[in-house]
């Protein structure tokens, strides 16, 4: 509600908005006008720089004052319906490719569904929904209230049932060409949002765009990345001593796993991410993986660039 508050106070539709939180912490709502500030402070030319947002503290509830100070009002274009078809294709063609055929994720069996497998742990299989956001790079207010509209449908669904939603694919194609904006200040206003709304043990949020790359272990990337070379080298070697793979092919072994059509925010929920990490052997798991892409009999990167360009490339008249 606070993101979506936002966008439509800098689009103009409204002047300002007052919002009271009844069953909200205080600190929830806090964190959060620190967070928009963190925004403004980084990305001072995002859509959101004319608007002002003030936590009153003379309320008895959480309440927050959001204005627009600027005559400037923000457009956002509506996309035709078609395009977020594509853009469902296009991530859906990825799930069959990697996480299905592949086997990449062990607890994905089609493109419908995620969680299989764990039933023994208490998870049921859920639906996988499939989401696009429009924002623009300067609109990140706006994909910040896609994502948390899509992440509240989630839990409001719950986890099971014939509307039950197991997980979330967002993808977000104008940050495409922009791993660096998507990995860091993107998903650290996400990771801090999660834990401001004391969500993490609600659900987790995981990484994937088409340029990913692998952390190279000299800093901690954050929460939903990739395990880092080093770890994933030293997995690689007590899972098959005599590994021949260089520290570049393990970092691309790495990011194939990561490597959507489009840049991706993957909404899982916590229990079951939890219940996936009991359940598999991560030394033995990443290593078959990262041998099946990149290793000496794998598929290769030139292979796997060519399919996910491939995928990038599908039109709603290949349906």
């Amino acid at each position: 509600m606070l993101w979506r508050s936002t966008t439509n106070v800098s689009q103009g539709h409204v002047n300002a908005t007052l919002l009271a939180f009844a069953n909200t912490k205080a600190q929830t709502i806090r964190q959060w006008v620190e967070i928009f500030y963190w925004l403004q402070d980084k990305r001072p030319g995002d859509s959101c720089r004319g608007v002002t947002v003030e936590y009153l503290a003379e309320h008895k509830v959480p309440v927050v004052l959001i204005e627009r100070r600027m005559e400037e009002v923000v457009s956002s274009e509506i996309p035709d319906s078609n395009t977020s078809k594509v853009i469902k294709q296009h991530t859906q063609a990825w799930v069959k490719r990697i996480l299905v055929e592949l086997g990449i994720c062990p607890f994905t069996k089609t493109t419908k569904m995620s969680g299989q497998g764990l039933m023994d742990l208490g998870i049921s299989p859920g639906s996988i929904a499939y989401h696009s956001s429009f924002a623009k790079v300067d609109q990140i207010c706006f994909l910040m209230a896609d994502t948390w509209e899509a992440i509240s449908d989630m839990i409001a669904a719950g986890p099971s049932g014939k509307e039950g939603v197991s997980s979330i694919l967002l993808a977000a194609p104008d940050f495409d060409d922009d791993f660096d904006l998507w990995s860091g200040p993107i998903f650290a206003m996400l990771e801090a949002g999660v834990l401001a709304a004391s969500a993490e043990k609600e659900v987790g949020i995981v990484c994937f765009h088409p340029k990913y790359a692998t952390p190279d272990g000299s800093s901690w990337p954050g929460f939903g990345h990739m395990h880092s070379v080093p770890r994933l080298k030293t997995w690689l070697l007590e899972d098959e001593p005599s590994c021949p793979l260089s520290d570049e092919e393990i970092a691309a072994g790495g990011a194939w796993q990561r490597r959507t059509p489009h840049a991706t925010i993957n909404v899982l929920r916590a229990d079951q991410l939890s219940a996936a990490e009991g359940r598999r052997k991560s030394i033995h798991l990443y290593s078959e993986n990262i041998r099946k892409l990149v290793g000496g009999n794998g598929i290769g990167s030139e292979k796997l660039q060519e399919d996910l360009d491939r995928e990038r490339s599908i039109h709603l008249s290949e349906s």
